[in-house]
């Protein structure tokens, strides 16, 4: 049972660390603009706090606390708002920032929870304070538990040393509660992050990639392409246009569910070629595109003729082989610069050359 449940929260943390990673730029963006809203609200509620201390809680001594308080956060607002405002900062220093400042209040929250000490009072504040912060940051999820858990057992050192047993006790179970329901928040939380990224992720690659053949389509292919030669425009890459040889005699001899299968097989040839450095895509019926980053003329054509194997070695819905295909190659060396445009029409002038001289074969751009 502890260790189905270990298992359980270590691939929660896992996932959110994922989570983390493929959201990184908008995780920071949304702490850093949480991050400068609370501190504002933190300084009008203190600000607030210490009106109040000069009336309604005129007996309890505390207005010196709040008149440090105040001092304290006016400059580490007017800090957060230069450094974060309309400015992007690293995921890492967002949330070491974000973290301090947690800290910061609920260290303040836990020294009003315990003067003035004669008043004899339990932490009234500490968990709805707390637990609104592990809803106001996004951290992973073994982080958010850290803090809960040294936030709860620094409070509760302090409580020890300092309060009554009887209230001491009192704190002990509110403090409790706190933690188990930080646990079940956090939990909660992080499914729900975890659940809309999977669906936002499902339904951006549903945007991407052809439905029959689980390559990338004409769109995203051009799309990823040009924004890699932006990026790049200095380092070697190839482009290939491969067209299926006599695709119509195929989708005559096994029907459109038959020709559906072979492009579909087809097109897993090319996904395994490509692997996660090259993009693979579709960009007709039974044309198809390779865009090799960062690789030359030799690694273009040992991949077309791995292809062109792979091809020959498919079979057909009644068992046989017939298939092959044509392929056109265009080459950028590192020190030239070219379009996406000019890569392809080059590479289909030198596909329309292999197709006019036989098929089943490849051709370099001239």
């Amino acid at each position: 049972m502890e260790r189905g449940v270990l298992s359980y929260l270590q691939n929660l943390q896992k996932k959110s660390l994922q989570y983390s990673a493929e959201n990184e730029k908008q995780v920071a963006r949304d702490n850093q603009h949480s991050l400068i809203r609370l501190n504002l609200l933190y300084f009008v509620i203190l600000c607030l706090f210490l009106v109040a201390s000069h009336s309604l809680f005129k007996d309890w001594d505390v207005a010196r606390y709040y008149r440090m308080a105040v001092v304290i956060e006016l400059p580490v607002l007017l800090a957060v708002y230069l450094r974060y405002h309309n400015k992007r900062r690293s995921l890492a220093e967002v949330n070491a920032v974000c973290t301090l400042f947690q800290l910061y209040a609920m260290s303040f929250t836990g020294l009003m929870c315990i003067v003035p000490v004669e008043m004899r009072q339990p932490a009234v504040y500490f968990t709805p304070i707390g637990l609104g912060f592990l809803v106001t940051f996004t951290f992973t999820f073994y982080h958010t538990l850290c803090l809960a858990l040294f936030e709860t057992a620094a409070y509760l050192l302090a409580s020890f040393l300092l309060k009554d047993p009887d209230v001491f006790v009192v704190d002990v179970c509110s403090l409790t509660l706190f933690f188990v329901l930080a646990v079940y928040v956090a939990r909660t939380l992080y499914r729900h992050r975890i659940r809309e990224n999977d669906a936002r992720q499902k339904i951006r690659r549903m945007g991407m990639i052809d439905a029959l053949t689980s390559v990338y389509n004409k769109a995203s292919t051009e799309f990823l392409c040009k924004g890699y030669l932006e990026s790049h425009p200095q380092r070697a890459c190839a482009a290939l246009i491969l067209d299926f040889d006599n695709f119509k005699f195929v989708n005559d001899t096994f029907g459109h569910q038959g020709g559906d299968i072979v492009l579909k097989n087809f097109g897993g040839i090319l996904k395994s070629v490509a692997g996660e450095d090259n993009i693979a895509g579709r960009i007709g019926g039974d044309e198809f595109f390779l865009f090799l980053r960062n690789q030359g003329a030799a690694e273009a054509e040992n991949t077309a003729r791995l292809v062109l194997q792979k091809t020959r070695e498919m079979y057909a819905p009644d068992g046989t082989q017939p298939f092959s295909c044509s392929i056109g190659i265009a080459c950028k060396p590192y020190d030239e610069e070219k379009s996406y445009d000019e890569l392809f029409a080059h590479a289909d002038r030198a596909l329309y050359g292999v197709k006019e001289h036989g098929k089943n074969n490849y051709r370099f751009a001239e």
